[in-house]
C-alpha cells in the first residue's frame, strides 16, 4: 500500500508553509542590504515595497501549492500591506518595525482568548498538515503559542527601538527564525503523545 496520503499529512506540508512564510522575510533582509548606502541607512522603502510584492507572491504559492492560504497568513498579508503603505506614504520605517509587535499580539489575543474559553482556535488554522490530534494537544500549544507571541511582541519592541534598521531586520532572520524552529520543535512531545490513530481503508 502507498504511504502517500500519510507524507501528505507529514512533514511535507508544514515546510513548504515555513518556506512560504520566511521567503518574504528573507527577500525584505536581502533588498534592504541590497539599497542601503555604507552607513546602512536608505534602504528601508524599497525594501518594503519589494517585501510587500514578495509576501503576495507567497500568498499565490500557498493557493497553488497547498490550495489554501491560512488564516494566519491572510492576518499577516493585510497587516504588511497597511502598515507597509504607511511606511512608503509617511518615508518612514517606523510603520514596518511595529507591524510584527501588533501582528504577535494579535495572535497572542487570539489565541490565549480562545484557550480561556476552551476552544483551540490554533487547530483552526495548524491543523493541515498535522496529523490527527486530540483537542487536548490543540488546547496546550494554543496556550504554548500565545505565550510565545507575548515573548516575540516584547522582543520585538525591545530590538527596533534599540538597533538600527539593518540590524533589526537581520535579527529578524538570526534570532527570530531560529526560535520559531526551535519552539515548533519543542512542541513535538506533545503532538507524539496525543496523535490520533488515523484509519485508513484498503
Amino acid at each position: 500500500m502507498s504511504n502517500e496520503p500519510e507524507n501528505k499529512k507529514g512533514i511535507a506540508p508544514q515546510l513548504i508553509k515555513f518556506i512560504i512564510e520566511i521567503g518574504p522575510i528573507i527577500v525584505f533582509f536581502v533588498a534592504n542590504k541590497y539599497f542601503s548606502d555604507e552607513d546602512g541607512l536608505g534602504g528601508a522603502i524599497p525594501a518594503t515595497m519589494i517585501f510587500m510584492c514578495a509576501f503576495a507572491v507567497s500568498m499565490i504559492c500557498s493557493k497553488i501549492i497547498l490550495k489554501n492560504i491560512s488564516k494566519m497568513l491572510w492576518v499577516s498579508g493585510i497587516l504588511i500591506g497597511f502598515f507597509g503603505g504607511l511606511t512608503i506614504y509617511f518615508n518612514d520605517p517606523t510603520f514596518i518595525k511595529i507591524k510584527p509587535t501588533i501582528l504577535y499580539s494579535l495572535f497572542s489575543a487570539i489565541l490565549l482568548s480562545g484557550y480561556m474559553m476552551g476552544k483551540p482556535f490554533l487547530k483552526n488554522v495548524m491543523a493541515v498538515g498535522f496529523p490527527p490530534l486530540e483537542d487536548i494537544a490543540w488546547m496546550k500549544m494554543s496556550r504554548n503559542w500565545g505565550l510565545y507571541f507575548i515573548g516575540c511582541a516584547i522582543l520585538n519592541e525591545i530590538l527596533w527601538r534599540n538597533f538600527t534598521m539593518s540590524e533589526w531586520i537581520a535579527m529578524k532572520g538570526y534570532i527570530f527564525m531560529p526560535l520559531s524552529f526551535v519552539f515548533a520543535l519543542a512542541q513535538m512531545p506533545i503532538i507524539m503523545k496525543h496523535q490520533l490513530e488515523e484509519t485508513t481503508e484498503d
